[in-house]
């Protein structure tokens, strides 16, 4: 429950979902310089010296309500309406989405390619009047079941970046 206690997006974001998501998948390096020497800040982390990933986190909340996030949280299995924006999608600055979707009782995980969230009919290329270059998607319990098919266990993730790279690659390719 600690996590809707986090109020600050980006202590949700990239403190916590980047901790937690580091603890899961060790091979997962901050990226630099060294690494990329065009690197500038546009993605979150690199795998296997190459495969750019870029992390969104959301939490699950009564969507009509206007408690505390602490108070709105979700279960995983509740009727009740909620909207998880995926916002600032820089689907040209990385390889692979990875999705993070936090319940009350369960944490999810999505990993996508670049090409697979630009594609996607949910997606939306500008997410302000004027903005280019950022898009958004809204996740919510009417079109959840879409993203099946790239949903993971916590212990698949390596693999699955791996195997989203590839669909990445080969779509770039044509």
């Amino acid at each position: 429950m600690y996590i809707f206690e986090i109020s600050a997006p980006r202590g949700f974001g990239e403190v916590w979902a980047h901790g937690h998501l580091k603890g899961l998948v060790p091979a997962l390096q901050k990226p630099s310089k060294e690494i990329d020497p065009n690197y500038s800040g546009q993605y979150d982390f690199v795998m296997d010296k190459k495969i750019r990933i870029e992390v969104k986190a959301s939490r699950a909340v009564d969507f009509e309500s206007n408690e505390p996030l602490y108070v709105k949280a979700l279960s995983s299995d509740s009727p009740k309406r909620f909207n998880m924006n995926f916002q600032q999608l820089k689907t040209y600055c990385c390889d692979v989405f990875i999705w993070v979707a936090v319940w009350r009782n369960e944490i999810k995980y999505w990993v996508l390619s670049s090409h697979e969230v630009e594609n996607d009919a949910n997606y939306s290329p500008g997410q302000h009047r004027g903005n280019e270059g950022e898009g958004q998607l809204h996740l919510n319990e009417r079109n959840i079941s879409q993203y099946d098919k790239y949903r993971v266990a916590s212990d698949q993730l390596k693999s699955a970046i791996r195997k989203a790279y590839k669909r990445q690659m080969t779509q770039t390719a044509k």
